[in-house]
């Protein structure tokens, strides 16, 4: 290592999905050191079903953590997250295809997507946070079982708030990810879906206990607004406390919450869906901890074709949540 990438602040984004891909995006554009760990626990769409028949460590999350750091332009990535809408590879991402098969044709995950980093001259890493796929089960406050990160995400009509979530079979921390966490100068968590992207890598043995020992600040971006069957009835205190439960012996150093006004047509069609916006109840302003800004975006999210996932509306600004990243670190 050179004395410039001694020198560069070093960022590490934990989690997976859509706000992941977010922050990356826009720290990229920086002169940081930039890692992102990722959940191994991704069984739904186009990443079930290669884990399914091809037994490869699910590739969805990795691939949109690739995306955001390839060099290149938009095309690149535009090609990486392409989804067939035809025959038998529809609903597949180009990326996940992609993924699977250098691991297929190198002999493990980690080779592949070390391969995958020399092929889209990657401007940072991005590390699974296990060599190893699992599971994840949410435990209901009915105490009945759902198995599987999709079926947690998207619910079946009404059922009881999660009460714990867990990963079965247990499996430890990759020593890359262990590593980029405890020489982290900022750790990032969120946004993203609560249950499903971040506590499954928190979930992970050797992750909080990397994270408790990291000398970088924790910082928690809030999401925009509540999940049906993870997060609803949610406010932000609610978020916070459940994530100390998954983050122990670690704790949170700040924490990013929207301040711009959500648009009325949008706020209207969540409101329909039984969703509501996150409510900021984390004390009176000026609370350093809190980090209170318009990290909105101004693009209002829309399906993408060929995809079978139900996804967020509203999302973050990537340039306006990487200024106010790197002002905290």
């Amino acid at each position: 290592m050179n004395t410039r990438d001694k020198q560069r602040p070093k960022i590490v984004v934990l989690g997976g999905g859509t706000g992941t891909f977010t922050v990356l995006t826009g720290l990229k554009k920086y002169d940081v050191n930039l890692s992102a760990v990722v959940s191994i626990a991704d069984d739904g769409g186009s990443t079930g079903r290669l884990r399914d028949e091809m037994g490869v460590l699910p590739p969805g999350d990795i691939r949109q953590c690739l995306a955001a750091l390839a060099e290149g332009d938009n095309a690149l990535r535009h090609l990486l997250n392409f989804r067939f809408t035809k025959g038998e590879l529809s609903g597949h991402n180009f990326g996940n295809l992609f993924i699977s098969a250098l691991e297929q044709m190198y002999g493990s995950a980690e080779s592949g997507i070390k391969m995958a980093h020399k092929i889209l001259r990657v401007a940072g890493r991005v590390i699974p946070v296990s060599a190893r796929a699992s599971t994840l089960y949410a435990e209901l406050d009915d105490r009945s079982i759902v198995e599987g990160e999709h079926a947690i995400d998207m619910p079946g009509g009404d059922r009881a708030p999660i009460l714990r979530c867990f990963l079965d079979p247990p499996v430890m921390a990759n020593p890359d990810a262990v590593e980029a966490v405890r020489q982290a100068d900022l750790l990032v968590m969120g946004p993203g879906d609560l249950h499903t992207s971040l506590v499954p890598v928190l979930l992970v043995e050797g992750v909080a206990e990397a994270l408790a020992a990291a000398g970088g600040k924790k910082v928690f971006v809030m999401n925009l607004v509540a999940k049906p069957g993870q997060t609803q009835g949610y406010t932000a205190q609610s978020f916070l406390e459940k994530l100390d439960v998954y983050l122990r012996p670690a704790t949170l150093d700040a924490v990013v919450i929207n301040t711009a006004p959500v648009p009325k047509p949008v706020l209207e069609r969540y409101m329909q869906a039984g969703e509501h916006v996150i409510e900021d109840d984390l004390g009176e302003p000026g609370n350093p901890r809190v980090a209170r800004e318009d990290v909105l975006s101004d693009t209002i999210a829309r399906p993408k074709p060929g995809d079978m996932l139900k996804r967020s509306l509203l999302r973050h600004d990537p340039d306006k949540l990487a200024r106010v990243l790197l002002d905290l670190a």
